[in-house]
């Protein structure tokens, strides 16, 4: 591929030479897999989850044995909505890809049609099954873990966001794990963020999926990969990095990998070709990204009508990493009205509607890192929040179980 303009990624498709690290990781999920196991990969949101699953699945000892399929069930609210994302999947896998098994998967599928897919210099790409227009079929999931059950390859798939499917109004895990428990020729990576959710639903014995699969969890890339992977990209293209610029931005986001490419992608972009970025470029990223961001975080205050969740919020977002949240001395200091409603509205600002807040023991941060740099930049803090990032990520670590 051409050298792409900015080697710092954010989304999930990652060529392997702008992939940060993970090489143990990488290494492990391959050798479970080829070991046969099923996995449950957990790790908090923004971490590279995705991106590594889609790695892993590019690996040439995966791709040549397995067909592979990527489903993102994260948004869907019902099993309707889950089968159809199974179901662009399964049509987008290998096996869908050449004629023989396209006319194979087409007797699925009532109404269905091959598809050539004609490359730009006129020859024919493969072939594909595609739905007629105006017509929305929907293959049983029976039906399509059947015909996987006779590919010539083994099959791999992972379901992404996994833990969504407790939220269905069907008795949708135990109908999956009755599906896919019997399947020989098809294994599963259960992935997905809400790692308390999948703990319940992999490590409760009256759950479905109880040891159906062996337990992945994913960590922060340790920052002095996370140096060493900024230093060589901005070197590949004859740019240079201070090393103390990329530990500001490790401490700033806590190791969180999507805030970090974000600020380096930016950081990398405001930096001339022999020249060297240092902390300055850096907090130049982080105001232009909290600029570009600004109204959509003035829509989330906006939206806040409850007055003692919006000083709640903003409690937090001083405090950092805010404990007591009940006690007399911190209900005073940020004028809070009392304990009960301090707890009712952690409890919703920490609620899947809102999702703002996460708790951590005893204490609560606000999950947004971005979100909270854009409220100390409104109250002019940011500079002291800056100034003590390297606390704030050793009393965070802290934290940790």
């Amino acid at each position: 591929m051409h050298a792409p303009a900015n080697p710092f990624f954010t989304k999930i498709n990652i060529p392997d030479e702008y992939f940060c690290d993970r090489k143990k990781e990488t290494e492990k999920l391959i050798d479970l897999l080829m070991n046969g196991n099923n996995i449950v990969l957990k790790s908090p949101r923004r971490l590279g989850k995705s991106s590594l699953l889609m790695h892993v699945l590019a690996q040439p000892s995966i791709r040549d044995t397995y067909n592979t399929l990527f489903v993102d069930i994260y948004g869907t609210r019902n099993m309707m909505e889950f089968v159809k994302e199974f179901q662009s999947a399964f049509l987008e896998a290998p096996f869908a890809l050449t004629k023989r098994g396209a006319e194979k998967v087409k007797k699925l599928l009532m109404g269905a049609y091959l598809q050539m897919n004609l490359m730009p210099d006129g020859t024919i790409g493969g072939f594909r099954v595609g739905l007629n227009p105006n017509q929305d079929m929907a293959i049983p999931l029976k039906e399509m873990f059947g015909f996987m059950e006779n590919t010539d390859k083994p099959n791999l798939v992972v379901f992404d966001e996994f833990q969504t499917i407790l939220d269905y109004p069907e008795k949708a895990s135990a109908l999956v794990r009755t599906l896919t428990q019997k399947l020989g020729n098809t294994s599963f990576i259960f992935s997905g963020s809400a790692t308390h959710l999948l703990d319940k639903m992999f490590e409760y014995p009256s759950e479905p999926f109880y040891r159906s699969a062996a337990s992945f969890n994913l960590e922060s890339i340790p920052m002095e990969s996370y140096r060493e992977f900024a230093e060589e990209m901005f070197l590949k293209y004859g740019k240079h990095i201070a090393p103390e610029a990329v530990d500001l931005v490790y401490y700033l986001f806590s190791g969180v990998t999507y805030d970090m490419q974000e600020v380096m992608k930016g950081t990398f972009s405001f930096t001339e070709k022999g020249e060297k970025a240092d902390a300055r470029t850096v907090m130049e990223s982080i105001n232009d990204i909290l600029d570009r961001r600004d109204t959509d975080f003035r829509g989330i205050l906006a939206r806040m009508e409850n007055m003692k969740e919006r000083k709640t919020l903003f409690c937090i977002a001083r405090e950092g990493i805010a404990k007591g949240m009940t006690s007399s001395a911190m209900m005073s200091r940020y004028h809070l009205d009392n304990a009960s409603s301090v707890q009712h509205a952690l409890a919703t600002l920490c609620g899947e509607q809102k999702n703002l807040v996460r708790r951590m023991g005893k204490a609560y941060l606000i999950r947004d890192r971005m979100f909270e740099l854009w409220i100390a930049r409104s109250e002019r803090r940011l500079a002291g929040m800056v100034g003590h990032a390297w606390e704030r990520y050793q009393k965070e670590m802290e934290l940790m179980p």
